[in-house]
């Protein structure tokens, strides 16, 4: 067999870290947000690791060969650090030997043991939906953005007097800013500006020299600025998950949570759009709901009276540009004085055309020599066209975006608008769905669902490759849906919620958990093939033997994610799931593994054995 040729110790390296590797294999193959997100980190993990598995088989022996040198016996210790020695050691063994005694318990209790950790793991699992979910969490990067949007064709002079006004009403309700950058009008991101808009962007002091969070500054800011005149204020926290949330396809909206209402007619998607803004409003959970979409701009109409402007030999351009000429003005030349070039624009006086009446006297010359006012050609009536018209998969969308309150997870808040969506009458023909950050993450959730599959398999076919057997991986296994339980535990005790970053700590803990298995049932198989112990006795040497190698890389590896656990800093919230959900994952598994895999591992084997036996005794030519 295998075990005969190499040294021990090189098939469990391999098969460890091989395992660790084979989970980041399928992220590498991630699409949209969650690749910029993670393959890096893929690729970072899989180099490193394939280092260090090169270094144990390499440098490690070498160095162990010249520098290990065994404990002194008990007569020589001297000292200090003899006696402290002889103190650990003692402690160690008795924990070896306890640990031992808990392996010959739970062999005699399997049923027991084998139903407990079943009974645990189904609770985990039907506990996680109850787990809010986000796409990625919000972290607190010391920063709100304040957006005030006035009546559509609202003079830029008003608007920046506007945001003035907020600016000042800003300074006195938030001490924690330290710089407060206004713009009014102008570029309102992506979707073009238009001069009826405000923005303020508000940095605050580091997070830790504060007591509120950006978010709860945002929600409290949002109350304090209700009730300015015909303006619709939004406000929210901002950094590096707006940047995210960008990235996502929000557009020029970073709401967290946009309801869509795609069809084509604009005026009945107008009047779905006002009941779905209606009913954010009464949801629990949402705050500042309003419409994606700019009301129409005021605009006059003119149409030529065309069989009349012919009669009189005129085209409809030429009526058209001598309006416009009379009315917008027309630059005829440019005059240029000291490197410097101005326009020269001909039109009429200000006084003579400040009315819409102003159009109808603009005097039209025809080419007979007539002149006559314009009003005899046209017909004029306002009206208000869109301001823009949003597609998305070729259909016609109307956006109502809203925020999340602070302290409200995003999978709440849509938990709640489904509740209540259908109270909204959709008639044929359209429909009405989630957008932004919502649709993104259940698209990356399901991608995600079957890289976790797909790590389990690798998994499985890389210990199966490493133990040319398919009954051993199978026990170990069985360590995995276990760390469910720590999974569930972590999120729960810090109430942190399930996001991108907890996802994917979830399928690194596929590769980790089984290296503690990996430890045991590889020496129990030695201890049977190579000194021919039964089942049970070589399941018991070899926990006792391989428990404080499974307590070390346990430790190791909770201990060095504990600081970024904590979540200390700025932006620090981000990584921290990923932390707690490996740290609550690999405590749990390992502390369940300790006992669950002696016992599903003897349950084969002699299940094995005595259908071994069964075989060749019915059939006594084959033995």
């Amino acid at each position: 067999s295998m075990h005969s040729q190499y040294p021990l110790g090189y098939v469990l390296v391999m098969a460890s870290t091989l395992t660790h590797i084979a989970v980041f294999v399928p992220l590498l193959f991630l699409s949209g947000i969650s690749s910029i997100i993670f393959v890096q980190l893929s690729v970072v993990v899989m180099f490193s690791l394939t280092m260090s598995l090169f270094v144990a088989v390499t440098i490690v022996p070498v160095l162990c060969s010249r520098l290990l040198k065994l404990p002194p016996p008990v007569e020589e210790r001297a000292g200090v650090l003899g006696t402290l020695f002889t103190v650990t050691e003692r402690g160690f063994e008795s924990m070896d030997e306890g640990y031992r005694k808990l392996i010959s318990l739970s062999l005699r209790h399997r049923p027991t043991i084998i139903g407990g950790a079943a009974v645990l793991t189904t609770i985990a699992f039907l506990m996680l939906p109850g787990i809010p979910t986000e796409l990625v969490p919000q972290t607190d990067e010391g920063e709100v953005t304040v957006n005030a949007r006035m009546p559509v064709g609202t003079r830029v002079e008003r608007t920046e007097e506007m945001s003035r006004r907020l600016e000042d009403m800003v300074r006195a309700n938030t001490p924690e800013a330290t710089t407060i950058i206004a713009s009014g009008g102008g570029g309102g991101g992506f979707g073009g500006g238009s001069g009826s808009s405000a923005n303020l962007q508000v940095k605050l002091v580091p997070r830790t020299e504060r007591a509120r969070s950006s978010d709860q500054i945002a929600a409290d800011l949002r109350r304090q600025l209700v009730g300015l005149a015909g303006t619709v204020i939004s406000t929210r926290m901002s950094g590096g998950n707006q940047q995210i949330n960008r990235l996502l396809g929000g557009g020029n909206n970073d709401s967290r949570l946009a309801v869509e209402v795609r069809g084509e007619d604009l005026t009945e998607a107008k009047r779905i759009a006002q009941d779905v803004l209606a009913m954010l409003k009464q949801t629990p959970g949402i705050a500042n709901p309003q419409l994606g979409r700019e009301e129409g701009r005021p605009e006059m109409t003119i149409r030529v009276d065309r069989p009349k402007a012919a009669l009189l030999g005129m085209s409809v351009s030429s009526v058209a540009s001598t309006i416009r000429t009379n009315i917008g003005g027309t630059t005829a030349a440019q005059y240029r004085e000291k490197g410097r070039e101005y326009p020269i624009i001909v039109r009429l006086r200000a006084e003579d055309r400040d009315t819409v009446d102003s159009v109808n006297d603009v005097l039209v010359s025809t080419p007979g020599g007539l002149v006559l006012q314009a009003k005899n050609l046209l017909d004029m009536r306002s009206q208000t066209g869109p301001t823009q018209i949003e597609r998305k998969n070729q259909q016609r969308i109307t956006r109502v975006n809203s925020e999340v309150e602070a302290g409200t997870v995003l999978s709440d808040a849509v938990k709640n608008t489904i509740a209540r969506l259908p109270q909204i009458s959709v008639p044929e023909g359209f429909s009405v769905g989630f957008g932004a950050e919502v649709e993104q993450q259940g698209k990356a959730f399901d991608q995600l669902k079957i890289l976790l599959l797909l790590g389990v398999l690798l998994v499985y076919a890389v210990m199966a490759s490493q133990y040319e057997s398919l009954r051993d991986p199978f026990i170990v296994m069985f360590s995995v849906p276990v760390a469910a339980i720590g999974v569930v535990a972590a999120l729960k005790l810090t109430s942190t919620s399930f996001s991108l970053q907890a996802y994917i700590g979830v399928i690194m803990l596929a590769g980790i958990v089984v290296s503690n298995a990996i430890l045991l049932v590889d020496y129990t198989n030695v201890l049977r093939r190579r000194d021919g112990l039964g089942i049970r006795e070589a399941v018991e040497l070899a926990g006792r033997t391989r428990l404080r190698p499974i307590l070390m890389t346990t430790m190791c590896t909770i201990l060095g994610l504990v600081p970024m656990s904590l979540g200390i800093g700025e932006g620090a919230e981000l990584q921290a799931p990923l932390a707690r959900v490996v740290i609550g994952g690999l405590a749990a598994s390992t502390m369940v593994t300790l006992v669950l895999v002696p016992s599903v591992y003897t349950m084969f084997e002699e299940g094995m054995t005595r259908w071994r036996r069964r075989s060749a005794a019915s059939n006594p030519e084959r033995a």
